[in-house]
């Protein structure tokens, strides 16, 4: 079996739970630059067969094998494909937050939204995107949050260097134009 066959059988027994470059490593016992330059060109060689329905995508520390987007329309045909968006305006705001200040605080997030965060903070760690970290070395020990690997995959993005720059914001446009991540991803 070639390296490349082993690798793609992986991406696919894991699915949705993709894969760490560690695990790829215990099964190959090949250098991580190995493993890294393997799944560059698997995903170069996929992205330019127009005759292959796959991708292999890095969200956070994970690998994914996944349908390509061009095919979505086709593949929504054949499944009934319902997506709720749990995510309310004042959710992203809140998730947001703390994406570009975390390790963040729940006094952090209520200094910039200027109401109790505890609703927002405790629906996001019931959906994954956030997680507590520990806590701060300040007064009272506050809980530290910050995003989670779920977070990566819901928005598409492999780090927080993704995210777009806050001067890049236009803040006066209407709420239902100021998003602040990429809902289609």
């Amino acid at each position: 079996m070639s390296n490349k066959s082993v690798i793609q059988s992986i991406l696919y027994t894991v699915g949705s739970e993709g894969v760490e470059l560690s695990s790829i490593k215990k099964v190959l016992d090949l250098p991580i630059n190995e493993i890294k330059t393997t799944l560059k060109e698997m995903a170069k060689q996929m992205s330019e067969d127009e005759h292959c329905g796959l991708c292999i995508k890095v969200f956070g520390d994970k690998y994914y094998l996944l349908t390509k987007e061009a095919n979505h329309e086709y593949l929504a045909k054949l499944v009934d494909i319902k997506t709720k968006n749990p995510l309310t305006p004042a959710l992203l705001e809140t998730l947001a937050i703390i994406a570009y200040n975390q390790p963040c605080t729940r006094a952090k997030i209520e200094e910039i939204r200027n109401i109790d965060p505890t609703f927002a903070v405790d629906r996001l760690i019931e959906l994954g995107l956030v997680e507590n970290i520990g806590r701060a070395e300040t007064p009272g020990n506050p809980f530290l949050y910050s995003v989670t690997q779920k977070f990566f995959e819901l928005f598409g993005i492999k780090s927080l260097k993704e995210l777009p720059p806050i001067e890049d914001v236009d803040f006066n446009v209407a709420d239902d134009d100021l998003n602040f991540f990429d809902s289609s991803r």
